[in-house]
């Protein structure tokens, strides 16, 4: 066992070593790519609603991991209990609006910045026996190799590189876990997410996508019933523990093997009862281990029996399994044996029930027909890695990427795509996409001159958008219009306090009707994000309702065609505000900025149609509180306590674009919000950001990011992303306008697979 290690002391421990793997991978490009993937050659087509439609192509990049990724994995890998992410932050990079991370390298003070984490998050793993446990160096460099590496590189691991940690081992011979894991965790191969694909000869040589409906085998379930149950005074001799009142007892650290009778059968599951004691924060935990293969490791974490999950992909026939306790602390003043104890009262294995068939098609298809011969097809641990990093924000767990060569077909990878939307992870997901979506990520950031203004409130402000759009995208009978009219939000008790709204409330947050606010634009966050210190910005506010919910591209301010007298004309513009101040008193928002604006010529052609009439949106403070309301018109107290009455009417010239002859005619807030819901343009942008979001490719012309040189498509690359989004777009309208089923109907489709 390793020694307790300080972190004062592991800077240094990151030798010219460490370097040069890092540099070995870099070698060629900034990660080293294996061309072949281990995964054998049995695979099946993805079809994209059949050959030669919306054939679309995604890009072949290396993406270096954003900050939420990062921490992610870190979280995936080791279970880290601070936020690493958040000290490389800074180097996130955006394109269209979402975190992008296209083009960014690790250089400079980056580089410093991935080695301190990587050097901290060793010694912390190491201290409490993570990523495991293991008895000396050589069996530690076994299980590091063949285990850890496979799921923080994402995949196949080459004999080069299992050989370069395990010579890291046999030179460090006391702190050769420490070292791998700061290696490990600075590698490209950790730090970048490789979406490069194979060549199409080479997927035809692999058979990748030779889809047979004759010869590929229907999908399965998992019965409900199991078909062979262990006892706990059943176990075989020879195991480590004794038999004690009907429950296996395992003191020590040890295995518990056991040899099926009848075969198994691929999937199925295996549910082993137990429960443990603890040592002040140290449970037993509990490996299941096939044919000397780790299916999964938990923690048992209560002290009465409970069922504990293990799903088995890729084994058949009759196997031996092994239960394995290894964490057995011995942690003064208790000796090994006299601390956690872990206690098997049965294990149960559920196999495939009769298998169910899933529509097929009649006839051998060929998805790779109609693609073009110099593209390149992901193989399958680039497929699930890109899939679960595109879902969730996070890297495939080890489980996942055994399943990669079982996404065989469609119906399996949209069926895998659900799954991982709906975890924990996706969902958080989801507030990640909502919040970038309608640029409330700056909420943390905000100042204002207002005590009640705390963390806690702004932290509640963010999480009431996500909680009312993830209700929504969850909910497939409620249509995505009820994000925008629903007459509800999402209230915890420092959010009701905050917004001064009754009610029983506490931590949780709960669905609340509510009057004049609900949904993104009627938020509390919007209207704040939205604002100055001082005052609120009814410019913001009517430039970002177009920009976020109707996918209007904005005109930026444009020097070229302000004239050489533009500070003349600011000047006299802001005479004009401090003469009608000095006449009438203080202008509110609205007032001061009509005012201000409609004095400087260069920005009449904006200003007229586009954003001042677009002023109708006072109804909330600055730091997102409901003004007091009397019909039409809202009550604005400026900072030096004058009250002035503000009208809340206001005109959208414009719903489909800015062009558009149309007319929406509002007064405050909720109201623009609900009778933009129904639109056409509503559904449409959430189509172009999901697609946006989840592929991070453009889908329109006015989606690209020119102030990036990396942004450039050709009008081919654009039309055939825009042909997928309006796939994705007729799918939500044929299920009740149901966001989810645009997100996977997306995550299914060519720019995930196929790229050049």
């Amino acid at each position: 066992m390793l020694s307790i290690i300080p972190a004062s002391t592991t800077k240094n421990l990151l030798s010219k070593t460490i370097f040069s793997l890092m540099l070995a991978a870099m070698a060629g490009g900034c990660v080293n790519i294996p061309d072949v993937d281990d995964q054998g050659s049995n695979r099946g087509s993805l079809q994209q609603g059949g050959p030669g439609i919306c054939q679309a192509y995604g890009t072949r990049n290396l993406k270096l991991l954003s900050s939420i990724e990062y921490q992610n994995s870190l979280e995936t890998l080791l279970d880290v209990p601070v936020n690493y992410g958040s000290r490389v932050a800074n180097y996130d990079g955006y394109l269209g609006g979402f975190r992008d991370m296209t083009g960014r390298t690790v250089s400079g003070t980056s580089l410093e910045s991935y080695l301190t984490n990587a050097s901290e998050v060793a010694v912390w793993a190491v201290n409490n026996d993570k990523p495991f446990t293991c008895n000396n160096n050589t069996e530690c460099s076994q299980r590091f190799v063949d285990e850890f590496l496979f799921t923080a590189f994402r995949g196949r691991v080459t004999e080069a590189q299992k050989q370069a940690y395990r010579d890291l081992f046999a030179r460090n011979p006391a702190n050769g876990l420490l070292i791998a894991l700061q290696a490990a965790l600075s590698s490209p191969s950790f730090l970048y997410r490789v979406e490069v694909g194979v060549s199409v000869d080479t997927a035809r040589s692999r058979g990748y996508y030779a889809y047979d409906p004759s010869s590929s085998p229907p999908e399965t379930s998992i019965s409900d019933t199991p078909t062979q149950v262990f006892a706990a005074n059943a176990f075989p001799p020879g195991s480590s523990g004794r038999l004690a009142d009907n429950e296996w007892e395992m003191t020590q650290n040890g295995q518990v093997f056991l040899t099926l009778p009848s075969p198994l059968t691929d999937p199925a599951i295996i549910e082993v009862r137990a429960r443990g004691t603890n040592h002040g924060a140290i449970w037993p935990e509990l490996t299941l281990r096939i044919a000397d293969t780790i299916v999964g490791t938990q923690t048992v974490n209560s002290q009465s029996p409970v069922a504990y999950t293990f799903e088995v992909n890729g084994f058949s026939g009759v196997q031996q399994l092994s239960l394995e306790f290894a964490n057995d602390s011995g942690v003064p003043p208790y000796n090994a044996g006299n601390d956690t104890n872990l206690y098997f009262t049965d294990v149960a294995v559920y196999n495939t029930a009769d298998n169910f068939a899933v529509e097929q098609p009649s006839a051998p298809i060929d998805l790779l027909a109609n693609v073009d011969p110099n593209a390149f097809i992901l193989s399958p641990y680039e497929l699930v890695s890109a899939l679960s990093f595109q879902l969730t924000g996070a890297p495939p767990d080890a489980n996942l990427l055994r399943q990669a060569s079982s996404l065989t077909s469609p119906d399996r990878i949209r069926k895998q795509a659900q799954q991982l939307i709906t975890s924990q992870r996706g969902r958080r997901h989801l507030a990640n996409f909502v919040s970038q979506w309608f640029k409330l990520d700056g909420l943390r950031n905000v100042v204002r001159n207002d005590n009640a203004f705390t963390n806690e409130v702004k932290e509640a402000m963010l999480q009431e958008v996500a909680e009312h759009f993830t209700h929504v995208f969850f909910n497939e009978s409620i249509p995505f219009s009820e994000f925008y009219n629903g007459n509800y939000t999402f209230l915890n008790s420092t959010l009701a306090n905050f917004y001064g709204i009754s009610g029983n409330f506490d931590n949780t947050f709960r669905k609340t009707e509510v009057v004049g606010r609900g949904g993104p634009i009627a938020s509390g966050a919007f209207m704040t994000v939205n604002a100055h210190i001082e005052r609120t910005s009814p410019i913001f506010r009517g430039v970002h309702v177009r920009e976020s919910a109707l996918c209007q591209s904005v005109p930026q301010p444009n020097s070229e065609i302000s004239g050489d007298n533009i500070d003349e004309q600011r000047a006299e513009a802001q005479a004009k505000v401090s003469a009608a101040e000095a006449a009438g008193g203080r202008l509110s928002s609205r007032e001061f900025y009509s005012l201000y604006t409609d004095n400087i010529s260069a920005c009449a052609p904006c200003h007229e149609r586009i954003i001042n009439p677009n002023f109708g949106m006072e109804d909330f403070d600055n730091i997102g509180r409901l003004r007091p309301l009397s019909g039409t018109t809202a009550t604005e107290t400026l900072d030096d306590n004058t009250q002035r009455s503000v009208a809340l009417n206001g005109i959208l010239y414009g719903v489909q674009s800015i062009a558009d002859p149309t007319t929406l005619t509002y007064a405050g807030a909720k109201d623009l919000s609900n009778k933009i819901a129904d639109t056409e343009t509503a559904d449409t942008c959430l189509a172009r950001r999901s697609f946006r979001f989840l592929t991070g490719l453009p889908s329109r012309p006015n989606d690209v990011d020119s102030s990036s040189r990396l942004e450039s498509f050709s009008s081919e690359q654009l039309n055939s992303y825009n042909c997928v989004t309006e796939d994705a777009l007729n799918t939500f309208n044929t299920n009740n306008k149901s966001p989810m089923a645009l997100f996977l109907e997306i995550a299914e489709r060519g720019p995930l697979l196929f790229r050049r």
